[in-house]
């Protein structure tokens, strides 16, 4: 016999629970890191006006000395402009 909506739906949301307690207990490795901006960090482009953000995990205080997906967009509109 085919269970109901309700019944479905019930175990959905028992295992959307159960989800979100291994996440809430789970490593950033396995979770994901929960970023936070520390500030920021120059590009490194010759004219030195560029900055990158450079950001910090909440959860285990990691850093990614701005190596992010902002800071690498950054950087390739920095080496556009640079182009001749």
């Amino acid at each position: 016999m085919r269970a109901t909506v309700k019944e479905r739906l019930d175990a959905a949301r028992a295992e959307v629970a159960r989800l979100e307690r291994e996440a809430a207990l789970a490593s950033c490795a396995e979770a994901g890191h929960t970023w936070e901006s520390l500030g920021g960090a120059h590009c490194g482009c010759e004219d030195g006006h560029c900055s990158v953000p450079v950001l910090t995990c909440t959860r285990c205080g990691g850093c990614d000395y701005g190596e992010n997906a902002e800071a690498a967009e950054t950087r390739r509109q920095c080496q556009e402009r640079a182009a001749p």
